[in-house]
C-alpha cells in the first residue's frame, strides 16, 4: 500500500476577485497516484519478486521519463500477435459479441480519495499505444466506460497518455485499464497511473462543449501536437498545462453542480428507480422536475401514442383506456409481421445466429412472434458472457437460464468480481444449464471456489475444455473433485494453488490432453512429477506452458520427449533447468513438428542445445532472450534452416551485436527480430 502523502490537494476558488456576493466557494482539485492494486489478468512477473509486477503501478513513477526495459515497471505477459498464431490459442466463442477492439488484458487500481475524475493519466516507459479502455466503478459497484479507443502506432518514447474522458456524474476511487496487445511490437511497460479529479462535479460554462471538460480542455491545449490523436499530454514535458489554465480562471471557464442540491427533494418511486442509470441528467432542480413530469405524466402518454401510430388502421382509432390499448396491441402481435414472417424458423434461427446477445435481447422486445424465435435455446449453444463483464450480474445471469439449456461452449471471463455475481448463482446456473457444456472458460472469475467446482464436476460431465486462470478461490479440496472428469483436452491453470498429487490424477484420467497451461505456478508444484505424468499418459499433447516454473529440471524435459506430438513449448525463465545438456537435444530431437519455442531466460543455453531445432522446419516462433553463450553462427542457422521463422526474440544475446540484428533485419524483412533495450529520457528527447 502506497503512503497517502502521494496525494496531492489544491483549493481553487469558484467567484473571481470582483465577485460582490461575499461567498467564498471553492472547489478542491485532487492529483493522487495508485493506492493499491485489486486485480489484475496477467502479469510478467512472479508471485516471488516484484519485478514486472502488477504492483510495480502503484505510487509515484519510478523510472520516468526513461525509456526501456526495466523490472521496476508493470509488464503483462503477451504482445503482437504472436500468442493468437500460436498452437495453444483460444478461438473465441460467439464472436458477434465482441466489439470492433478487443480487450485482452486489465488492471484495477484503487485510490485513496473519492473524485469526479477530469483526467486519467498512465504513465508509459516502453512500447506505448496497448491501453484501450478506462472504466471507473460507482459506490454502488457498477462499471461505467468512460473512454475506449483502438490500439495505436504511437512513437517509441515515454508518454503520458491521457485520453479525454467522458463526463463522470459520480464520485470514483476505483479506475480499470482494459489492453490489447494486437500492434504492439514488444512487450508494453507501464509505470504509473495518475488520476486528477475535483470534490464537486464540475462542467464547462459554455454550452458548446457540450458538458463535456475533456472538449474544454482540448481548447485550452497549447501544445500544438497531433500526432497522438486521442492523448490530452502527448508532451510530458507539459503535461496538464491546460489544467492550469482552467484553475487559474475557473469562475471564466467552469460552474460548480452542487450535489446537494438534490438531497432535499422528494424522489417519486420511478426516479428512485432509474436514476442509478440517468448520469447524463444534470442533477439541478430544474432538470429533476422536468425530468419527473415527464416521466410520471406524459411518457405513459407518449409509449400509447408510439403503439398506434405503428400499429394496423384499426389500431389507430382512438382508445379510451389502457385496457383497450392492452386488448388491441395483443389482437395486433398475433396478426402476420410482413414478409419476414413468411420464412419458416428455421431460417429465421439462420439468420439471427449471426446477433449479438444485446440484440437478440432487444429483438424479444419487438412482439411475440420475435420474442418467442430470439429465446429460442438453439441461439445459446455458445456464449460469451466475456465482453459484459461490467454488467452481468445475478438478475441477468438468472435470466439467461431458461435459454441455455442446449449451451455447449461457455466464456465467463472476468464475470462476476466485485460481488456481481455469487457463486451460489453460479452454480445454480452451471446446474440448470451445464449438463451439456464441452467447454467452459472462467479465466479471472474470482468468485470460482470450491463449491462452484464441485458442481462443475458433478454436471459437465462432457468437459473438453476448462480454462480457469487467476482463480485463486480454489483449493486442494476444489480441485480433487476435477479427477472426476476424462475427456478434458484443454487445461489452463494459470497462477492457481493445485497441487502436484491432485494435478498428475487428472491427467491420468484425461489421457487426450492436448493443451496444458501451468504458467505462474507456485513453487510447491512439483512440474519434474507433472512432466513425468505427461510422458506417461498423455502421449497426444500438443503444447505445453511451464513458463517460470522454477521446479522444472532437465530431469522433466527429457520426460517430455515421449510427447513427440508436440507444437509449442515455454519453458521461460525456468531457473530449475541450469545448463539443460542432453534433456533439450533430446526433446527438441523427438518433437519435430514443434512450431513455437520459448526458452528466455535459460543463462546456460549453448548452441549444441539447440542444434536438433535446425530440423523443425515447422517452426515458427523462437524466444531465446538471455541466452548468454548463443551465437550468430546458431541464429543464422535458424534463419537459413527454417523456412517458417517469422519471429525470433534475441534480447539481452551478449554474443549478438546491434549491428548484426540490422544486418539480418535488412536481409531477412519477412522475420520479426525482437531486441530490448532501456534508455534514459533525456536521451530521446
Amino acid at each position: 500500500m502506497i503512503p497517502h502523502d502521494e496525494t496531492k490537494f489544491e483549493v481553487v476558488p469558484i467567484n473571481n476577485n470582483n465577485n460582490s456576493t461575499g461567498k467564498n466557494e471553492s472547489v478542491i482539485f485532487v492529483e493522487q497516484f495508485v493506492k493499491d492494486v485489486c486485480d489484475f489478468s496477467s502479469q510478467y512477473g512472479s508471485n516471488i519478486s516484484i519485478s514486472y509486477t502488477a504492483y510495480n503501478v502503484a505510487g509515484n513513477p519510478s523510472k520516468f521519463p526513461d525509456y526501456g526495459d526495466f523490472p521496476q515497471a508493470f509488464v503483462m505477459r503477451t504482445y503482437g500477435p504472436w500468442w493468437n498464431k500460436a498452437p495453444s490459442r483460444l478461438e473465441d466463442y460467439m464472436i458477434q459479441n465482441n466489439e470492433s477492439v478487443i480487450s485482452q488484458d486489465y488492471i484495477d487500481v484503487e485510490y485513496y480519495q473519492e473524485v469526479y475524475p477530469i483526467r486519467i493519466s498512465i504513465y508509459e516507459t516502453y512500447n506505448p499505444g496497448s491501453v484501450v479502455g478506462i472504466w471507473v466503478q460507482n459506490p454502488c459497484g457498477q462499471w461505467f466506460q468512460l473512454w475506449n479507443g483502438p490500439p495505436q502506432f504511437v512513437p517509441q518514447r515515454p508518454r503520458i497518455f491521457s485520453p479525454p474522458l467522458k463526463t463522470c456524474h459520480f464520485k470514483t476511487k476505483m479506475v480499470r485499464l482494459e489492453f490489447n496487445h494486437d500492434l504492439l511490437d514488444y512487450y508494453t511497460e507501464l509505470d504509473a497511473v495518475l488520476l486528477i479529479g475535483t470534490s464537486e462535479l464540475i462542467m464547462p460554462r459554455n454550452h458548446m462543449y457540450h458538458q463535456n471538460l475533456s472538449n474544454l480542455l482540448q481548447e485550452l491545449d497549447c501544445n500544438g501536437y497531433n500526432e497522438d490523436i486521442y492523448n490530452l499530454t502527448p508532451d510530458y514535458l507539459k503535461a496538464n498545462q491546460d489544467l492550469t489554465i482552467l484553475k487559474k480562471m475557473f469562475h471564466k471557464y467552469c460552474i460548480l453542480y452542487n450535489s446537494r442540491i438534490m438531497d432535499n427533494i422528494s424522489k417519486g418511486k420511478l426516479v428512485t428507480t432509474l436514476e442509478q442509470h440517468c448520469h447524463s441528467v444534470p442533477p439541478i432542480e430544474e432538470a429533476f422536475n422536468s425530468l419527473q413530469e415527464f416521466l410520471q405524466e406524459e411518457f405513459p402518454k407518449l409509449i400509447r401514442e408510439m403503439h398506434l401510430s405503428s400499429s394496423s388502421p384499426i389500431c389507430r382509432i382512438s382508445l379510451p383506456n389502457d385496457k383497450t390499448v392492452l386488448s388491441t396491441l395483443n389482437n395486433v402481435d398475433s396478426r402476420p409481421c410482413g414478409s419476414f414472417s413468411a420464412l419458416p424458423d428455421e431460417t429465421v434461427l439462420k439468420i439471427l445466429r449471426n446477433l449479438d446477445l444485446k440484440t437478440l435481447c432487444r429483438l424479444c422486445r419487438v412482439n411475440r412472434h420475435f420474442s418467442n424465435i430470439a429465446r429460442d435455446a438453439l441461439l445459446y449453444t455458445s456464449l460469451n458472457l466475456k465482453p459484459y463483464w461490467y454488467c452481468l450480474n445475478d438478475h441477468a445471469l438468472k435470466h439467461l437460464i431458461p435459454r441455455c439449456q442446449y449451451l455447449q461452449r461457455l466464456d465467463l471471463s472476468w464475470c462476476g468480481n466485485y460481488n456481481m455475481i455469487s457463486d451460489r448463482d453460479l452454480v445454480d446456473f452451471i446446474h440448470s444449464c451445464g449438463s451439456l457444456l464441452t467447454h467452459l472458460r472462467l479465466n479471472c472469475c474470482r468468485s470460482i471456489n470450491d463449491m462452484v467446482i464441485l458442481e462443475v464436476s458433478r454436471i459437465c460431465k462432457n468437459l473438453k475444455e476448462l480454462c480457469l486462470r487467476n482463480c485463486m478461490g480454489i483449493t486442494s479440496d476444489g480441485f480433487s473433485k476435477l479427477e472426476k472428469l476424462q475427456c478434458l483436452e484443454r487445461l489452463e491453470l494459470y497462477g492457481t494453488a493445485i497441487e502436484t498429487s491432485i494435478l498428475c490424477s487428472i491427467l491420468r484420467k484425461n489421457p487426450q490432453m492436448r493443451h496444458l497451461n501451468l504458467a505462474g505456478m507456485h513453487d510447491r508444484l512439483n512440474v519434474d512429477e507433472v512432466a513425468i505424468e505427461l510422458g506417461n499418459s498423455c502421449l497426444q499433447l500438443e503444447s505445453v506452458d511451464f513458463w517460470k516454473a522454477q521446479t522444472l529440471t532437465p530431469h522433466g524435459v527429457r520426460a517430455l520427449a515421449r510427447c513427440v506430438n508436440l507444437r509449442e513449448v515455454d519453458f521461460g525463465w525456468c531457473g530449475g533447468m541450469g545448463a539443460p545438456g542432453d534433456s533439450l537435444r533430446a526433446l527438441l530431437s523427438s518433437c519435430r513438428y514443434l512450431e513455437k519455442v520459448f526458452l528466455a531466460a535459460l543463462r546456460g543455453l549453448t548452441d549444441r542445445d539447440l542444434e536438433p531445432l535446425l530440423l523443425c522446419q515447422r517452426l515458427q516462433q523462437l524466444d531465446l532472450l538471455g541466452a548468454r553463450s548463443l551465437t550468430p553462427d546458431m541464429c543464422y542457422g535458424f534463419l537459413l534452416w527454417c523456412p517458417k521463422l517469422e519471429m525470433i526474440d534475441l534480447s539481452f544475446c551478449e554474443g549478438i551485436t546491434d549491428s548484426k540484428i540490422q544486418e539480418w533485419r535488412q536481409k531477412y524483412p519477412h522475420i520479426s527480430f525482437k531486441r530490448s533495450f532501456q534508455a534514459n529520457g533525456t536521451d530521446l528527447l
